[in-house]
C-alpha cells in the first residue's frame, strides 16, 4: 500500500470538501451558452469565479466575442511550469427552433450520480475540475516551486474556412490555443483536460478536410436524357451518390490500413462524408453541380496531399468530371519529452485510483485535441480526463459523466500539479 502524503491528504480533503462547488460550477458554466466565437460570457465568469478564491486573471480578446480566459499563480522557483488547458467554446450556436431535448443537451443538469450536457462533457467540467484543483491548493496553503497557468480557450471546436464561411470566426480547430500561445504564454508542459477514460493520451491525430466538387448539367427536367453511362448521365446529384458510396469504402479501408499501434494506445484514424451540398440551394433549378465535403483523420506525420492523391485516383475511376481541394489541415503529433508530465500524472493517478492508468480507448487518440497545438510548438503535452457515459438525448450518446469520477479526477489534478511544479515542504 502507498505510504501517505501529508500534504496529498490535506489537498484531498479540501476538493472533498469542495464537491458541492464542483458540482455547482459546472452547472453554472455548463448553462451558460458559449458557442465557438462567443465565449465571452463564460470567459468572464471564469475569471470572476477564480478572483473570489484568489487568484487573478485576465481576458485574451481574439474578437469582441471571442476570448481566452488566462490566470496564472507563480511559484516561488526552482519548479517546472504548467499550463493546464480546457477549452470554453461548446460547437455551433443552436437554432431559435431549437427542440427542448435538444437545448436540454446544449445545457447541464445534474440527474442521480450523473451529470448531464454535450459543453458541459466537452469540456467545461474539466476546467471545473482544474479550477477546483488549483483553489484546493491555494486554499491549503500550499506554495508551488513551478509557475501555473490555467487557460480556459476559445476556438477549440472552431469551423474551419470554406465557400462563404471565412473570416476569424471561422479559423479551424485549436486557433483559441494557437492565440495563446502566440500572446506568450507558454510553460515547461502542458496538460489539456479532456475525457481519456483516465488514460493518458500521448498522441493525437491530425485532420485534412476535403471539398469535392460533382460536375454535372442542370437540364430541365422535361429535357433529361440520361444517356447509356455515369459519365453522360448530366444529374451531379446522381454521380454524388456513387462518390459518396465509393468514399465510405475507401474510409473503411483507410482505417484499416492506416492503424497504428504505440506504446500508449491504438490510433484509428476514421474518414466520412460530413456534409453535401448545391451551392445556392435553389430548389427550383436543376443545379450543374455539387459538393461533398470530406473529413480525413490523419496518424501523426502523414501528409494531406499523399490522401488527395489516393482520392483523386479513387474519384478518377467512376469516370467523371470533378475537382477536389483541401480547405482545411491540422497537423497530429507523438508527445515528445513528456516524460516527467507522464509520470506525475501515472503516480496521482495510483495515489488515488490505487492501480495503474489503463490506456485510453482508441477513439480519444484517433482526433483532434489542443495537445496537438502544444505539441506543436515543443511544449510537451499529453490529455487526461474521466469516462463518459451513456445517455439517450444525444447524437453521440456519450454525454454524461459521473460525479464521482469528475471528483477522482479533481484530485489527480491537484496532486500532478503538486508532483510536476513540486511545492515547499511545512
Amino acid at each position: 500500500m502507498m505510504a501517505k502524503n501529508p500534504i496529498y491528504e490535506k489537498v484531498i480533503s479540501q476538493i472533498e470538501r469542495d464537491y458541492e462547488d464542483l458540482v455547482n460550477l459546472c452547472l453554472d458554466l455548463g448553462n451558460t451558452a458559449s458557442p465557438h466565437g462567443k465565449e465571452r460570457n463564460v470567459g468572464e465568469k471564469v475569471l470572476g469565479w477564480l478572483s473570489a478564491n484568489g487568484i487573478t486573471g485576465s481576458l485574451q480578446f481574439i474578437t469582441e466575442e471571442s476570448v481566452n480566459a488566462v490566470a496564472r499563480i507563480s511559484g516561488s522557483g526552482g519548479g517546472p511550469s504548467l499550463i493546464l488547458n480546457a477549452h470554453l467554446d461548446t460547437g455551433p450556436e443552436l437554432p431559435a427552433d431549437a427542440s427542448e431535448a435538444v437545448r436540454k443537451i446544449e445545457g447541464a443538469w445534474l440527474e442521480g450520480e450523473l451529470i448531464f450536457g454535450k459543453g458541459l462533457i466537452n469540456d467545461k467540467a474539466q476546467l471545473c475540475a482544474f479550477m477546483i484543483a488549483v483553489t484546493a491548493i491555494k486554499k491549503t496553503g500550499v506554495q508551488l516551486k513551478g509557475d501555473l497557468t490555467i487557460a480556459g480557450v476559445a476556438f477549440e471546436t472552431g469551423t474551419p474556412s470554406v465557400d462563404e464561411f471565412q473570416g476569424v470566426n471561422f479559423p479551424g480547430e485549436g486557433f483559441g490555443t494557437k492565440w495563446l500561445i502566440d500572446r506568450g504564454v507558454t510553460a515547461d508542459y502542458a496538460l489539456v483536460g479532456e475525457t481519456s477514460g483516465f488514460g493518458i493520451v500521448q498522441a493525437e491525430c491530425g485532420a485534412a478536410w476535403f471539398k469535392i466538387r460533382i460536375h454535372g448539367r442542370g437540364l430541365y427536367t422535361p429535357r433529361l436524357e440520361r444517356g447509356s453511362s455515369l459519365k453522360e448521365h448530366p444529374n451531379c446529384f446522381l454521380k454524388m451518390s456513387h462518390v459518396v458510396q465509393a468514399l465510405e469504402e475507401w474510409a473503411i479501408n483507410y482505417e484499416i490500413r492506416e492503424n497504428y499501434k504505440f506504446s500508449a494506445g491504438t490510433i484509428i484514424p476514421k474518414a466520412q462524408v460530413i456534409h453535401v451540398r448545391a451551392p445556392g440551394d435553389c430548389i427550383g433549378h436543376p443545379s450543374p453541380f455539387c459538393d461533398i465535403y470530406f473529413d480525413v483523420r490523419l496518424v501523426p506525420g502523414k501528409k494531406p496531399e499523399h490522401i488527395q492523391k489516393d482520392l483523386e485516383k479513387l474519384i478518377r475511376s467512376l469516370n467523371i468530371e470533378f475537382d477536389i481541394a483541401p480547405f482545411q489541415y491540422s497537423r497530429g503529433h507523438i508527445a515528445k519529452d513528456a516524460e516527467p508530465l507522464i509520470a506525475a500524472l501515472e503516480s496521482s493517478h495510483r495515489y488515488v485510483v490505487g492501480t495503474e492508468p489503463p490506456q485510453p480507448p482508441s477513439a480519444e487518440v484517433s482526433m483532434w485535441r489542443d495537445l496537438n497545438v502544444f505539441n506543436e510548438v515543443g511544449i510537451p503535452s499529453v490529455c487526461y480526463g474521466p469516462s463518459r457515459q451513456r445517455e439517450a438525448m444525444s447524437g453521440g450518446q456519450n454525454r454524461a459523466m459521473k460525479t464521482a469520477d469528475l471528483l477522482t479526477a479533481t484530485k489527480i489534478y491537484a496532486l500532478t500539479i503538486l508532483a510536476l511544479c513540486g511545492h515547499e515542504t511545512e
